[in-house]
């Protein structure tokens, strides 16, 4: 099976799930290349967020969550020490800032493990400040969804990147999601059926 990526690009670091939340509430949940898309954002900070489904796997990657626990440890001990010496509302204040700033600044820890080819691909396509709608499908559920964003309107705001993936490229690209969870294929009606709701 061919598969294609696209990347819908859009101003704002939240533009892109507004807009899918639109597309998909236009064309039904049960279209199927609703439950292919990843929601990307590459913040000011040049962190990214990445939610959604890529390669038939749940990908919930963070930047912004990395904290260091030492680092808050050390941070609060430190701020209390200092705090000490403009007495309790010093020792309380030194406590609480030197444990942000510490948990900032200290080393990442308990990180997840994250797919580090697909996060550098897709800083490198969305830039700063933007937000994109990925999806890596078949072709014709690619159609299907530019399709949609024509018939919303949207097309001439956004910069539209698709390219067909080899083979290799799209086995590397699914490996790198590899460790994440398998996706819901979506709410489940009463019937025991995908529900198209």
């Amino acid at each position: 099976m061919s598969l294609d990526l696209a990347l819908i690009g859009f101003k704002g670091e939240s533009t892109a799930a507004s807009v899918f939340g639109t597309l998909r509430d236009r064309v039904g949940r049960a279209t199927p290349w609703t439950s292919e898309v990843a929601i990307v954002e590459h913040l000011g900070n040049d962190r990214m967020s990445v939610r959604g489904t890529f390669g038939s796997r749940y990908v919930d990657v963070e930047e912004t969550d990395r904290v260091s626990q030492p680092g808050a440890g050390e941070g609060a001990l430190t701020g209390a020490v200092l705090g000490v010496i403009f007495g309790p509302p010093g020792f309380a204040a030194g406590l609480v800032l030197g444990g942000i700033i510490g948990a900032e600044t200290g080393k990442p820890t308990e990180l997840e493990p994250e797919p580090e080819l697909l996060i550098n691909e897709l800083r490198e396509a969305v830039p700063s400040g933007h937000s994109a709608i990925a999806l890596l499908a078949e072709p014709a559920h690619v159609d299907a969804m530019l399709s949609a964003l024509v018939a919303l309107g949207e097309s001439r705001q956004v910069d539209v990147v698709r390219r067909p993936l080899t083979a290799e490229q799209a086995s590397a690209l699914i490996a790198s999601v590899a460790a994440d969870p398998p996706a819901s294929r979506g709410p489940i009606d009463k019937r025991g059926g995908a529900s198209g709701v």
